[in-house]
């Protein structure tokens, strides 16, 4: 039976005050003409005093509701004990002939890059402990646990290390280089020199000479004062004129070479990696926006000097389809692509002829998509398949002939890792009771039964994965569209309606929502005697382009009412008790929960708890990376576009006609990806829309992090207690009775 108890009570109409402006902004509708919106928040979108103020004021507000929890210490506590475990990634070998792999020993702030002491792989299996030596400790760059790596690279030479650090979550950072045989293990000044600033949505790609690398940054920010000060991400400024370069190792940044810009595009970005074995191609992905679209241009590294005069060979030029580049031999180039093939295919093409032709390697499966292509071994493609949300790994030729299928027996999320010129590949397994599984296929291993096997397993000390279960159904969605869901919970939780549900979705630009492992939910589940549920909803990568094409744009509502009717479907198939489903997202699922909480009908929801979401609508394309958004959300400032974002904008469309749910708002201080001004608005506009609704309406603001990325496990911890213990005191939820706890 569901224990419960009294919810936390809850005064109304106490809410600190906020100033409401005659702020007024004016949209061109095509249905309309000029529709003028009243935005009397605007001064939130500013980082005043006033602003300021009224933050302090929240925080303080929601922390003395949160605080009146009695089981909210006891609940940090127990995701605390069951988040410290060992964490470990697959080892890569690097070209200084040394392994490398992250390794956490469970509380640790951020993950410590260890390498091995030779070239031999060290045998971890039922090893305790990280097992090499520690190369590069980031805990060491932060009091705080709040510096983080974002991007790493070795030369190819082996001797150089470049890496970037951010500070506070944002999404800028600051690379750095440092020899290999200089190892940040406690600290010191044995970095190099360089320090190359205002990088970001960029990798380090070297040139193989190892002379230097090639990244993206933004122009010169003065707001960002030095790479020290912690000043990035706390402004709102449009991310615009990003520009490619080239750092020579041992040069100051103001000797950079600009290898590609262009001002009449101010909002496209460029990604850039050199050719894998010969090194001679640097090719280039230009994007415009988040849609899964791109250009792609090569330049011949050997026929022309690094800069702007470099000669692209512009194989697609149209913002068609997306491709991404997989492997080359000579001008044989192999990429992974949707064009004619929304579940993806590999192609090859020759960069060479006078009409390149596209030529099919491994055909579109209608029925699974095709997530990765992995070229190892030198003429072996390890390809990743997503088929009903359950990952698949084959071994292929590189001619696209398929072997045979690794690991049949396994289900969950699969990660592959490895080169071409190496005669193995490693995956990482991992599901919602499988906390990681790092397995080795190595080819040179004669009996091909035996090339398979188990390199590192992850071993829990507080939760005991083998008392979860999880299953996969499918439900109906309002439009009758068939989603499937993955339904977690402990054995020992009764499927007869008496259950509290945490049900997480995302259902935006093409990203899946694969099979994962969290210790923090797990805790709640086995505490409180509830169930997690997963819907893949549209908007997500799950089936391929369509899939997310499904709910973008004009569509975009189906990805509400696909998570809506998950909900009911809990409820009505006794999984979960009416009223009892908290409902989460972050991000583009932060707008999920916002949308559905104005949406859904009164009662269907028991708590919300939306994380850094884009909830103005209407405004979202006006700060930072926002802009690049459109092609999922579309713009605002388009005629067509907001007649329909306007009726979907969370900010915009709070009901006035209903009760709404216990509902929770997390954001940071330097989220500068969704930046925090859309949680601001949309709280002031909560709590003035419905001051005497029965339940909180409240705002967590959490300092020194950003959007998600970088925060450092003991921050992770105290926001889990926080918002769980958010749903658990405002649903009236008590520790179950079994002898479990």
């Amino acid at each position: 039976m569901l224990a419960t108890g009294t919810p936390t009570p809850w005064t109304a109409n106490t809410y600190p005050p906020a100033r409401r402006s005659d702020h007024t902004d004016v949209y061109k509708s095509e249905a309309k003409g000029e529709v003028r919106v009243h935005d009397p928040y605007e001064w939130l979108e500013h980082n005043t005093d006033e602003t300021d103020k009224w933050t302090t004021a929240q925080e303080a507000f929601t922390r003395a509701y949160l605080d009146k929890n009695p089981d909210r210490q006891i609940l940090e506590d127990e995701i605390r004990k069951n988040t410290d475990y060992a964490k470990f990634s697959q080892p890569v070998l690097k070209d200084d002939g040394r392994w490398y792999w992250y390794y956490n020993s469970g509380l640790q702030a951020q993950s410590i890059i260890y390498r091995s002491k030779d070239g031999e792989l060290p045998p971890l299996s039922g090893v305790e402990g990280p097992g090499g030596e520690v190369f590069f400790d980031p805990n060491l760059l932060s009091k705080d646990g709040t510096a983080a790596l974002s991007a790493t690279a070795f030369s190819r030479s082996g001797e150089y290390f470049a890496y970037g650090i951010s500070r506070s979550g944002s999404d800028f950072f600051t690379i750095y280089v440092r020899s290999t045989s200089a190892p940040l293990a406690q600290i010191d000044d044995s970095r190099l020199e360089d320090e190359i600033r205002f990088v970001k949505f960029s990798s380090i790609s070297w040139s193989h000479d190892s002379k230097g690398f090639f990244y993206q940054r933004y122009p010169e920010r003065k707001s960002h004062g030095t790479a020290n000060d912690d000043l990035a991400g706390t402004e709102t400024d449009s991310d615009k004129n990003a520009m490619l370069y080239y750092h020579r190792v041992g040069t100051p940044q103001t000797e950079d070479i600009l290898v590609y810009k262009d001002e009449s595009n101010p909002e496209w970005f460029w990604g850039a990696e050199v050719s894998e074995v010969d090194g001679r191609y640097l090719i280039m992905s230009v994007s415009k926006d988040t849609s899964r679209k791109n250009l792609l241009w090569i330049a011949d590294l050997q026929a022309d000097a690094i800069g702007q005069n470099m000669r692209w060979n512009r194989i697609i030029d149209e913002y068609d389809s997306a491709y991404s580049y997989v492997a080359n031999d000579g001008t044989l180039f192999y990429f992974l692509t949707n064009k004619d093939a929304p579940q993806y295919k590999l192609v090859s093409v020759d960069i060479s002829a006078q009409k390149p032709e596209f030529k099919d390697v491994i055909p579109e499966d209608k029925d699974a998509h095709l997530e990765d292509v992995l070229p190892v071994a030198n003429d072996k493609l390890i390809t990743v398949y997503k088929r009903n949300v359950k990952d698949e790994i084959y071994i292929h030729s590189l001619d696209g002939q398929r072997f045979k299928r690794v690991a049949p027996d396994f289900v969950g999320a699969v990660s592959v890792g490895g080169r071409r010129t190496q005669p193995w590949f490693f995956a990482t397994l991992t599901g919602f009771t499988n906390p990681g599984i790092v397995a080795k296929y190595d080819f040179t291993v004669d009996d091909e039964e035996k090339r398979w096997s188990t390199y590192r397993t992850t071993f829990l000390k507080g939760l005991k994965a083998d008392e979860f279960e999880a299953n996969q159904v499918w439900y109906e969605s309002k439009d009758g569209t068939k989603v499937p869901m993955f339904i977690v919970r402990h054995k020992s939780t009764p499927l007869d309606g008496t259950a509290p549900a945490i049900q997480y979705g995302y259902g935006g630009f093409a990203i899946s929502v694969d099979p994962f492992f969290s210790a923090a939910m797990l805790t709640v589940l086995q505490r409180y005697g509830g169930v997690l549920a997963v819907p893949n909803i549209r908007g997500g990568g799950e089936f391929g382009e369509e899939w997310h094409l499904g709910a973008v744009r004009e569509k975009k509502v189906n990805c509400f009412d696909d998570f809506i009717a998950a909900t009911e479907y809990l409820v009505k198939n006794k999984y979960a008790a009416p009223g009892k489903v908290a409902i989460n997202g972050g991000s583009n699922g932060g707008l999920l929960v916002a949308a559905c909480v104005n949406r859904a009908p009164e009662g269907v929801i028991g708590a919300a708890v939306a994380e850094v979401g884009v909830l103005d609508l209407l405004k979202f394309a006006d700060f930072t990376i926002g802009r690049a958004w459109t092609s999922d959300y579309g713009n605002p400032h388009d005629a067509h576009d907001f007649d329909f974002i306007y009726p979907i904008s969370p900010v915009h469309n709070v009901p006035t006609d209903k009760k709404l749910p216990p509902t929770i708002l997390l954001t940071a201080d330097h989220d500068d990806r969704v930046v925090p001004l859309h949680s601001f608005k949309h709280a002031a506009t909560l709590q003035h829309t419905l001051p005497h609704n029965p339940h909180p309406l409240l705002i967590r603001i959490d300092k020194k992090a950003g959007h998600g990325a970088g925060k450092s496990t003991d921050q992770r911890i105290k926001e889990a207690a926080d918002k769980w213990g958010f749903v658990v005191q405002s649903l009236g939820l008590k520790p179950v009775t079994q002898g479990r706890l």
